[in-house]
């Protein structure tokens, strides 16, 4: 095996000759699986991403929740500007997960 070089490519900049030549030179080498990534069927990748998928959309959906919020509060929130309300949910999210707000709070 030889080298592993590493090399960053800026957004617009073509490769160079060499470059190519050793992409060209690097397709030509067979594929190795083993343990760390094997070799999936076309049913296993699927399977894989729609599990990504679901956990993913799992961690990130979102439940609606009625509040009512003091006037004075909601005042403060929209002096935020654009957005809110996911500004509200950022801090209560911060705020469920500090155990001294938590204490104070109930």
């Amino acid at each position: 095996m030889g080298q592993i070089v590493k090399k960053v490519i800026k957004p617009g900049q073509k490769p160079t000759a060499k470059q190519i030549e050793e992409i060209k030179k690097a397709s030509l080498r067979p594929i190795v699986f083993d343990v760390d990534s094997p070799e999936f069927t076309y049913e296993e990748m699927l399977k894989l991403v729609k599990e990504t998928k679901k956990r993913r959309r799992e961690d990130t959906t979102k439940q609606v929740v009625t509040l009512r919020l003091s006037t004075p509060t909601v005042n403060k929130a929209k002096a935020v500007g654009k957005g809110y309300t996911s500004f509200l949910s950022r801090l209560i999210e911060n705020a469920i997960n500090d155990k001294d707000i938590v204490s104070r709070s109930l």
